[in-house]
């Protein structure tokens, strides 16, 4: 009726009337497409189909059940694949089909990158940081993939060296292994995180650290009350503090007066033993030189080689008039007489070995035949001069040699590498800093920007009976401390057998 339209439905003839009808061409839907458009993909790669908006999209996979979906559409491709697809639109006519072939690389193995963290103590969960699992497939190719399982826990609950942690990936029915190996440690020797630990030292590169046994190290915090509760440890006595930990009194006999003998909390350490202080024994941190420690031939091996972190204590004497480590004061200081030849140097049963650790923790710290051979006595470069040295001894705590201090495998630089003054740019990683108690006790303490302090080696001097190889404040492994005087700082070295 002129420009009136008859909108659907039922029209009303009210009057004559002529009712035109007028007719257009159907547009044809969009024929859908696959992205990617055909050819091999990876296991579980998804195809994409589309057509134009509001399309919906019927498809079929290897000739299966119809599927339908608004477009676009996704599909996962988990084998050799034939994906037939047309497109329909209400107001267009149906597309005509169109097909994508796919094929699905075949799994044919993996390899791993180990994670980061490869060394655990019993219990301890797995870290898969810094792990990378790469697949490779029949044509060559390879690609980093997620979605493995490891057997960690089935290998981590017993101690052992270079234990093989079996990592398996699947892909359909498919499934291949490979695997990488970890170190696990007793529980009582805890593998610290870089959360819970940070080295103070120039470590110069990464490290394991663990935490095993107890030593007095930080100065008493004001708040805290020491109780009248004790506990006999070895050679010290532990008083119970209200805040849950022991606390160890020592005579305060700072090698110095300077701003190297602040504590920790920036009071000054008191000179001359005429005051006490009492100090919190908390755990040794340890940093794992080598995992595959090897003594002096016809010995026992100590496979894990731990070297303490920090200068533990003062007031150690190297010996009396004699640079003959079997022989020595320290050595006998360190392992208790128990086991051990008695001399009149050392005359106490207990040292820092049953003071330091339980009973059962002593029975995890392997028998170590010491090498203290004359070749033992210079730096592993032989830039030294050789002592006579002396006879091996069977040890379960001991000093670093002259070689083992300078030995590149365990982190160690030459005999002379220090940490510059100004610009930085050299370092070692023999510097160790020294503990509250260890200043107390008379450590000597470097007033520089080292932070270090000077500690003892079990290797004599070449040409004095009196003189002993030590570790610089600043890290070169040549200095020389007579054996009488007590401020060579003790940093102890011990060895694990995971056998």
């Amino acid at each position: 009726d002129g420009e009136t339209k008859a909108e659907g439905g039922t029209y009303t003839v009210t009057k004559d009337v002529t009712l035109v009808a007028k007719w257009r061409d159907l547009g044809t839907v969009a024929l859908v497409t696959f992205t990617p458009a055909g050819g091999a993909l990876d296991y579980e790669d998804t195809v994409t189909l589309s057509s134009q908006e509001g399309a919906t999209i019927h498809y079929t996979i290897n000739d299966g059940e119809e599927k339908t979906g608004d477009s676009p559409v996704t599909v996962s491709v988990t084998g050799d694949t034939t994906i037939t697809a047309r497109a329909t639109k209400d107001g267009f006519k149906d597309s005509e089909e169109t097909k994508a072939t796919y094929t699905v690389r075949k799994l044919e193995g993996i390899t791993v990158t180990s994670p980061a963290q490869t060394v655990y103590s019993e219990r301890q969960s797995f870290d898969p940081t810094g792990m990378v699992v790469t697949a490779t497939y029949d044509d060559k190719s390879q690609r980093e993939v997620t979605g493995w399982e490891t057997d960690f826990n089935t290998v981590a609950g017993e101690k052992g060296l270079n234990k093989p942690v079996t990592v398996s990936y699947t892909e359909g029915e498919t499934t291949k292994t490979t695997t990488f190996t970890v170190t696990v440690f007793p529980e009582e020797v805890k593998v610290l995180t870089e959360l819970e630990y940070t080295s103070p030292n120039h470590t110069g590169s990464e490290w394991t650290y663990v935490a095993f046994g107890e030593w007095p190290q930080t100065i008493k915090e004001e708040s805290v009350e020491i109780g009248s509760e004790t506990l006999v440890r070895g050679g010290l006595t532990y008083y119970l503090g209200n805040d849950g930990n022991y606390y160890v009194k020592a005579e305060e006999k700072a090698n110095g007066s300077s701003t190297a003998y602040k504590y920790s909390n920036g009071d000054q350490a008191g000179q001359g033993g005429t005051s006490t202080k009492w100090f919190k024994v908390e755990p040794i941190v340890w940093r794992v030189l080598t995992t595959s420690y090897e003594a002096p031939e016809g010995g026992t091996v100590g496979e894990i080689l731990l070297l303490a972190e920090k200068i533990l204590t003062g007031g150690i004497k190297w010996a009396d008039s004699s640079n003959d480590y079997m022989q020595s004061y320290i050595r006998k200081w360190l392992n208790g007489n128990s086991g051990t030849e008695k001399t009149s140097d050392y005359n106490g049963d207990a040292g820092f070995l049953q003071t330091a650790f339980t009973e059962s923790a002593q029975n995890l710290i392997a028998d170590t035949t010491v090498d203290n051979s004359a070749a033992s006595t210079t730096d592993a470069g032989n830039n030294l001069t050789q002592a006579d040295g002396c006879s091996d001894t069977t040890d379960k705590i001991f000093l670093l040699s002259e070689e083992e201090a300078t030995t590149s495998e365990y982190g160690f630089a030459e005999y002379n590498v220090y940490v510059g003054d100004n610009d930085g740019t050299t370092t070692s990683t023999r510097i160790r800093v020294t503990t509250d108690y260890a200043k107390a006790t008379g450590a000597y303490q470097e007033d520089s920007c080292h932070g270090g302090g000077a500690w003892w080696l079990r290797s004599p001097y070449f040409n004095h009976l009196v003189l002993a190889r030590g570790i610089n404040s600043s890290g070169p492994a040549n200095d020389v401390i007579d054996v009488y005087v007590a401020i060579g700082g003790v940093v102890p070295a011990l060895s694990i057998s995971l056998q």
